[in-house]
This record gives structure tokens, C-alpha cells and sequence, in this order.
């Protein structure tokens, strides 16, 4: 694994009683290497409340013992030397990986954009 993730925990919510503005707080759990793999070439399209996305399947893949991770976690990409394409994306994520006799971690992410 070449390229690097820092990987976020959302935490407790709290509310700025000057303007009424709502931040959550987002917990650094992880900084190390990782990696990046869609499984499949297609996606799906989907619509929900008018808003139209496209998902793809993807997996992050992280060494064995990195983490614990939970859904919900956010993945900010830092590095990836083999594709510059991928830096500064953020992925949320959607499925963990469990496995006897693992040599990495496999779980499910979907990117944020917005």
C-alpha cells in the first residue's frame, strides 16, 4: 500500500449559542497507509428527494490492525503517488471488513462530494 489516508471518527455535535450554528467534532484516528480499488467499471444512478448521484463501489483497503474502524468514519486521501487524481478526495465509511487470517482490512466506502 502506497498511498495515505488520515481517517476521521465524527464526534458530539454542539451549538454556537452566538449565531445558532451546529459543528461537530471530528476525532483523528488514523494516519498511515492505505489504498484504493473500484471493484466493478459500471455504477448505478440513483434519485433521491430530487437530488440525483451516481455511486461506485469502492474499497479502502488498510493493514491489518490499523483502526478499529466504524461506519461512518471519514477517509481523507493524502498521498497516492500512482494517481494524483486521488488527493484531497473523502470517502465515508458504508460496510466493515472482517475476515480470520486477513492480510488487510477491506471496507466499503463511498466518496463525499459535497
Amino acid at each position: 500500500m502506497i498511498d495515505r489516508c488520515t481517517v476521521h471518527r465524527p464526534g458530539a455535535k454542539t451549538t454556537d449559542p452566538a449565531n445558532g450554528k451546529v459543528t461537530r467534532a471530528m476525532d483523528e484516528i488514523y494516519v498511515g497507509r492505505c489504498e484504493f480499488q473500484q471493484t466493478v467499471a459500471q455504477s448505478t444512478e440513483s434519485e433521491a428527494g430530487e437530488h440525483e448521484f451516481t455511486a461506485q463501489d469502492t474499497v479502502w483497503k488498510t493493514p491489518v490492525g490499523a483502526g478499529p474502524f466504524k461506519i461512518n468514519d471519514v477517509v481523507k486521501v493524502t498521498a497516492a503517488p500512482e494517481d494524483p487524481q486521488l488527493i484531497g478526495r473523502t470517502f465515508r465509511v458504508t460496510e466493515l471488513f472482517n475476515k480470520t487470517y486477513a492480510t488487510a482490512q477491506r471496507s466499503r466506502v463511498e466518496e463525499l462530494t459535497s
